[in-house]
């Protein structure tokens, strides 16, 4: 996984009314914490933030620089919680977790399916069951997504958490029987979207 750059600095003061003035000059309020930082309030590049995440996902890698009181230092950081807008859909505010690259870490990453599996060429229907799995791996290890090839699926096989190719260094924690994907017929989908409603004990029979 790439390195990212990201400039921070630390906010002098908090509040409600200080966090608005800092989104109206572009800025996004933050957190950065960790074992060496403690708990920095901290003031990120909105739209420097918002690129590296449509970019990278946020699993990214930050190599942050932090700036405040006249010094500056730099360590490693990962995204631990973001923050959007619910009808606008920007961030508002994100938490950062500096870490190190010797050690170990948890993220969830999204699973992709490639290729279009051969039960759908019969007749079937593809279902993407589980669309996230949690692994552990080192930071400069942990991948953007996980993709699995559907292609060999025929009607009424799946594919489970067992069944993920992962990189090496990369150990996924998910259930293993967990379903990724599935290839059902169309008379299943219909079961389900329309269960037959049992007709109540002593009900008169409708009219013709």
């Amino acid at each position: 996984m790439q390195v990212q750059s990201l400039m921070a600095e630390v906010r002098p003061a908090t509040g409600k009314l200080v966090a608005r003035r800092l989104r109206r000059e572009g800025k996004l309020p933050g957190v950065i914490y960790g074992k060496k930082v403690g708990n920095r309030v901290v003031a990120f590049s909105r739209k420097e933030l918002e690129r590296i995440l449509a970019q990278e996902g946020e699993n990214a890698l930050f190599k942050v620089t932090l700036a405040g009181n006249g010094t500056q230092e730099e360590f490693m950081a990962v995204v631990r919680e973001v923050q959007r807008h619910p009808l606008k859909g920007v961030l508002t505010h994100a938490d950062l977790y500096q870490i190190s690259l010797e050690e170990k870490l948890r993220a969830t990453v999204p699973v992709i399916l490639e290729g279009e599996a051969k039960g759908v060429k019969e007749g079937g229907i593809l279902q993407h069951g589980l669309r996230e799995v949690e692994v552990e791996s080192l930071p400069a290890d942990l991948p953007e997504s996980l993709a699995v090839d559907v292609s060999s699926l025929g009607v009424g096989e799946h594919l489970a958490v067992a069944d993920i190719k992962v990189p090496e260094g990369v150990k996924i924690l998910s259930e293993p029987g967990a379903l990724i994907a599935t290839v059902v017929t169309t008379r299943a989908v219909e079961a389900e979207e329309s269960p037959e409603v049992p007709a109540e004990e002593g009900a008169a029979p409708a009219a013709e």
